[in-house]
């Protein structure tokens, strides 16, 4: 059988369980799986050592397949294959090896200790150093660091960095877990005399800056063990303990949001020397740390790319302004020949004033009284010193540079592209800019928010808001591989809730405030960390019901159901013990529309109810999904009710409108609207943008998400279109041609407003990254693209292709790379014919509906005509098309 099998291990350590394979099919002919079989052994190309062999599984399923076998001894190699059979029996090879390396378990293998220094709040910060001796005789098999540092960290052998990773690990609830990484050490990094050497940061557990001391977890601490395998069977471990040397080192301040001061004279000559020199101090036994660590397991954050400054201003004070021309999160990385004491600050701001000054307004400043700085102090001589913070991040696209005695040329300052490190799987391409622009500033915003946790913004808070998360679920999912990343949050949101304590709690709206005791089960606002903003409200908190259900759909892995199914129940029955005659009253509402909150215009009663007849009915699928008959029935039931209940309350018969933009928009795409009113529904949307809002919309986060949806599946695509494509005034263009944003605004800005006018100042004091509002991106994917996962078969195993806006966009280029490999959708116009290229990966199958505009068609596909044709809705359905490559074109149809 001419078939490659690729698989991978998934690691998930705070799964039941933890590893699952996955794999896709290569083939240059179609090739459907029947059967597949998995072997995990215990010596490389050496199946004969089996400890796990599935065999012959008759399954076309390849994705997401839980280990069943015995457990694995924590920090040994293992080492599976992949085999599969198709319809006529025939097996391919095995797949290429994949080696893994089960997780340690605390408890059990880990015997390093904690161990801290002497630490006051304003000193600098701490490097360790431990020396150890190999026998060079004994053959080295392989080697891995085991870190658990709260506060970030970072790790060196003999000076040089071990592995890649920043600001690590990513943040947790510390109280309840902190993760440690694993690092694999080159067996050509150890030598016979060794020196492993640890830098330590504050990170989140000990943000002691902005806010209060609340958000305080303890000062600096690690655990670490490094184990050593050789040839011959035996292994050398080396852990912490008070046997590891400390002195502090050359970062005199860090914290998270205010930036990192480093003055390289404090550099340590003696810090990797094999020696018994005297002058460092034992290390302290750590009293205080966290007490459960688990095995990082989502994509670690990295340096994923680096921006050149645009231009240089000089400034009247003698300091430059670099503008990389892109506001981006990270940091600035120094290249400077100084002298002896010379001191750099770098100040970063995303917007320059009228006159050509900082603005720091957008960072936050007015909530964490800082502003993002970084200092740097010279070492002097004749070298080139190059100097990059550790342990800080920011927001910027501005920075300004001051302490220079010369002017600077750009190779001053080169930008680090900060995020966590995931596969890109989403491109997007059309001929129309204003389309590819907004595509465009929502990548670089999703970048600039993705450090561990999906953030709101990169400055003022890095916070992993609910509401947020939600919001942009499904356009982060077509973008990024994201099931790890978005999986350890449904994890942080389960511990920030699990447990009942006292905590804010919003009403009616944001300024309704109290006091309440949060159940235990309950999330908080924001998750992880100790800003929590209160009790989560039920247009925030749907994340909880929302994130689990699109991970499964995406990417087909029912364990995600199976994990989290009593967090969702729970969430469910929460909200909806709080109904008023069938009401959610509580919630925030549709956040941020153009000009800010004080022109929100759907009610907090529509949109958090709506979410509530929207999360119980994706619990009564998942009950379906998993076998819980009663509870389908049960929540089935509960979603009928619920939504009489909303169409009796909000809808306007007369009208035939909910009253609002967001409050159409979220009653079309739940599936709240009675048939007969659907289309009428969709158009009071189009009657409410021309007469109240000049053409355009006033949609928050909620209704931006799906407006574009909602319109082009009710019959108003051209509409639609014109609100994607609309210029001057009143549109998505003032956003890059006037303001000349580089990322989405917290509040978007599509009225033009001069400085100092109201709009300006409003628009000027808040994030200007801010992802939140980049909920429409997704339907590029599915409505554009239309590349759409199924419930029935979810993952996109079945496909189901069905372009929007063809009859106006001239052509589009888009695709997504599933698991099963690139799904494809490309079209293009050419004289009197609509050309449409779809790539299915092998053992998927599409749906094919051929946009026919309403009118009578001829199409054919790879150059054999379609005969067999259903029509609806504007739409030709074609049929069903297993793995392949198909042109279809469309003729005799009208031109819009």
């Amino acid at each position: 059988m001419d078939v490659s099998v690729l698989h991978t291990v998934d690691l998930c350590s705070l799964c039941d369980v933890p590893f699952s394979f996955s794999w896709n099919i290569q083939s240059p002919t179609k090739n459907e799986q029947k059967a597949y079989q998995i072997v995990v052994y215990s010596e490389p190309e050496n199946m004969s050592k089996v400890i796990f062999d599935s065999g012959k599984v008759e399954s076309t399923k390849q994705l997401h397949i839980p280990y069943s076998g015995n457990s694995m001894k924590g920090g040994l190699k293992y080492y599976s294959k992949v085999r599969i059979w198709d319809k006529n029996n025939s097996v391919s090879d095995w797949s290429k090896e994949r080696m893994i390396i089960a997780p340690l378990n605390h408890s059990k293998d880990w015997k390093a200790k904690w161990i801290t220094y002497n630490y006051a709040k304003d000193s600098a910060l701490p490097l360790f150093r431990k020396e150890f001796q190999l026998d060079v005789e004994k053959e080295i098999d392989f080697a891995r660091l085991y870190v658990a540092a709260p506060g970030f960290y970072e790790a060196y052998l003999n000076g040089e960095k071990i592995g890649d990773h920043v600001l690590d690990p990513a943040q947790t609830n510390y109280e309840d877990y902190t993760f440690y990484t694993s690092l694999n050490i080159a067996k050509e990094q150890l030598k016979q005399l060794n020196v492993l050497g640890i830098m330590l940061g504050n990170g989140w557990y000990n943000q002691n800056v902005v806010w209060n001391d609340s958000m305080i977890y303890g000062q600096p601490v690690f655990s670490a063990e490094l184990e050593i395998y050789f040839k011959d069977g035996s292994k050398k471990t080396i852990i912490s303990d008070n046997s590891w040397k400390w002195k502090l080192g050359p970062i005199t301040f860090s914290n998270i949001y205010a930036g990192e001061f480093y003055d390289a004279r404090k550099e340590t000559d003696d810090w990797f020397e094999y020696t018994a020199n005297t002058s460092w101090e034992n290390a302290l036994v750590g009293k205080e740390h966290p007490t459960k660590l688990i095995e990082q397991f989502a994509e670690p954050i990295k340096v994923m790319d680096s921006i050149y400054p645009k231009a240089i201003i000089s400034q009247p004070d003698g300091t430059y302004i670099f503008d990389f021309g892109q506001n981006f999160t990270g940091w600035a990385r120094l290249k400077i020949e100084g002298e002896p004491g010379q001191e750099i600050i770098i100040r970063m701001a995303e917007e320059l004033s009228e006159d050509g000054q900082m603005d720091f307004r957008s960072t936050g400043v007015s909530a964490t009284k800082v502003i993002q700085t970084e200092k740097y102090i010279c070492k002097g001589g004749d070298s080139l010193e190059i100097w990059e913070p550790r342990f800080t991040y920011h927001g910027f696209r501005y920075a300004e540079v001051g302490g220079l005695d010369k002017t600077p040329t750009k190779d001053l300052l080169t930008g680090m592209v900060v995020y966590s490190a995931m596969e890109n799987t989403g491109k997007l391409n059309t001929s129309e800019p204003n389309i590819n622009k907004l595509h465009e500033l929502t990548v670089h915003t999703l970048r600039g928010n993705l450090q561990g946790i999906p953030t709101d913004c990169p400055h003022r808070e890095k916070c992993g808001w609910t509401g947020d998360a939600h919001a942009i679920a499904k356009t982060l999912m077509y973008n990024y591989n994201a099931k790890k990343f978005l999986t350890k949050y449904l994890f942080d949101m389960r511990s920030s809730g699990r447990e009942e304590k006292k905590e804010l709690y919003f009403g009616t709206d944001f300024h309704d405030r109290s006091i309440v005791t949060k159940p235990k089960g309950i999330t908080t606002m924001i998750a992880p960390g100790r800003r929590t903003s209160g009790t989560a409200t039920p247009d925030w908190g749907t994340a909880v019901v929302q994130i689990p259900w699109y991970l499964y759909v995406h990417h087909g892995d029912d364990s995600v159901l199976k994990e989290f199914y009593n967090d969702m129940k729970t969430w469910v029955d929460f909200v909806h013990s709080k109904k008023e005659d069938g009401i959610i009253v509580h919630g925030l509402g549709d956040w941020c529309p153009p000009g800010g909150n004080v022109n929100i215009d759907c009610p907090v009663p529509i949109s958090s109810t709506a979410f509530h007849i929207l999360d119980v009915d994706i619990l009564s699928k998942t009950a379906k999904v998993l076998g819980f008959s009663s509870d389908e029935v049960k929540y089935t039931r509960m979603k009928d009710e619920l939504t009489e209940a909303f169409n009796t309350t909000f809808l306007d018969k007369g009208s035939r409108s909910y009253g609002s933009q967001t409050a159409n928009c979220l009653a079309l795409d739940i599936g709240i609207v009675p048939k007969p009113y659907r289309k009428d529904v969709a158009a009071s949307i189009v009657l409410d943008s021309h007469q109240n809002f000049n053409g355009f919309i006033n949609t928050g986060i909620f209704g931006i998400a799906r407006i574009f949806k909602v319109l082009s599946e009710n019959g108003f695509e051209k509409e639609a279109y014109d609100l994607l494509v609309k210029k001057g005034n009143n549109s998505f263009e003032p956003m890059w041609d006037h303001y000349n944003a580089t990322t989405l605004w917290e509040i978007l800005p599509t009225t033009i407003g001069e400085t100092g006018s109201d709009i300006f100042e409003t628009l000027a004091k808040r994030s200007h990254s801010h992802p939140m509002q980049g909920g429409f991106d997704a339907w590029f994917f599915s409505g554009i693209g239309g590349i759409n996962p199924t419930i029935e078969d979810p993952g996109f195993k079945s496909i189901v292709f069905k372009p929007y806006l063809t009859q106006y966009i001239e052509n589009s280029d888009i695709s997504y790379k599933s698991a099963f490999g690139t799904i494809e959708s490309r079209w293009t116009h050419q004289e009197d014919a609509f050309i449409w290229n779809v790539t299915i990966p092998n053992n998927c199958n599409g749906s094919i509906y051929v946009p026919n505009y309403g009118e009578t068609v001829s199409i054919t596909n790879n150059g054999k005509p379609v005969d067999h044709i259903k029509n609806e809705n504007g739409f030709s359905y074609i049929g069903d098309f297993g793995s392949g490559t198909y042109t279809i074109v469309v003729k005799n149809r009208v031109s819009g």
